[in-house]
């Protein structure tokens, strides 16, 4: 029997080398669906074939050593706290945005001492985590027009082949989707952070969907990839609804 997963990579791999070759370029991508193959309907996540996210979130972020808020160098992540000097926040050698020093910024960098300390910062997780937001329980409407997607945290609408501008935790992103071959694709290039992308393939039989979603590297930050298998269901999306909120841990107080 051959395992699901090798049945995604197998059905998708000439979609990833497409992305994989044209770098931080938009897909190549078509408007009209493959014959027969059609993303429609309520598909439940099978937590047992599908990848840990935990532990892909963990391996993200490596742990410092020693540096930046919380280790000795303090929460400036320089000798004693200090924050970096004006000439290192605001580069005029390189294109690059000025170091925000807030606490929380985008590129708020760890200090180690090196001559690479303007590029060794580490970003948040905005970009994983919404990235893998609500996906427990998907509900997808294809047309020949539009790809409509439910999840338990968003509803987003695509228009096959229609480049747009979109908004992410950072400011804006170049956004991308349509069909290439048998997997229809979401790219978003935002101005500032790393790449996302997401890949959806139906299974020949049509009983299970593949998602695999990417997001690059940015900063300390590595690159994160996760693969989502889906079964078909026939459960009300309202029921799965209740179902994850029933799973959430209880807020803090």
């Amino acid at each position: 029997m051959t395992h699901p997963l090798r049945l995604y990579l197998s059905s998708v791999c000439s979609g990833l080398i497409l992305i994989g070759l044209t770098g931080c370029m938009m897909a190549r991508v078509h408007e009209e669906a493959p014959p027969n193959d059609n993303l429609e309907g309520v598909w439940e996540l099978n937590p047992a074939l599908s990848s840990d996210e935990a532990k892909v979130l963990a391996a993200v972020q490596p742990t410092p050593k020693g540096r930046g808020p919380g280790g000795p160098g303090g929460p400036g992540g320089g000798p004693g706290g200090d924050k970096p000097a004006p000439e290192v926040i605001n580069d005029p050698t390189t294109d690059l945005p000025p170091i925000d020093t807030t606490p929380g910024g985008r590129v708020m960098p760890y200090y180690s001492g090196g001559p690479n300390d303007r590029y060794a910062y580490r970003p948040p997780m905005d970009f994983q985590n919404n990235a893998l937001l609500g996906g427990q329980w998907l509900k997808i409407r294809q047309t020949d027009t539009e790809m409509h997607i439910v999840n338990a945290a968003s509803t987003r609408s695509f228009v096959p082949g229609e480049r747009s501008v979109v908004s992410v935790p950072s400011g804006v992103a170049d956004q991308v989707s349509g069909w290439s071959g048998r997997s229809y694709l979401i790219q978003v290039r935002p101005q500032i952070g790393p790449e996302v992308d997401e890949i959806y393939t139906l299974s020949p039989d049509g009983r299970q969907l593949f998602v695999r979603i990417s997001v690059g590297s940015e900063g300390r930050n590595k690159a994160m990839k996760v693969s989502r298998v889906y079964d078909r269901s026939t459960k009300d999306p309202a029921t799965l609804q209740q179902t994850f909120q029933q799973a959430l841990p209880p807020a803090d107080e």
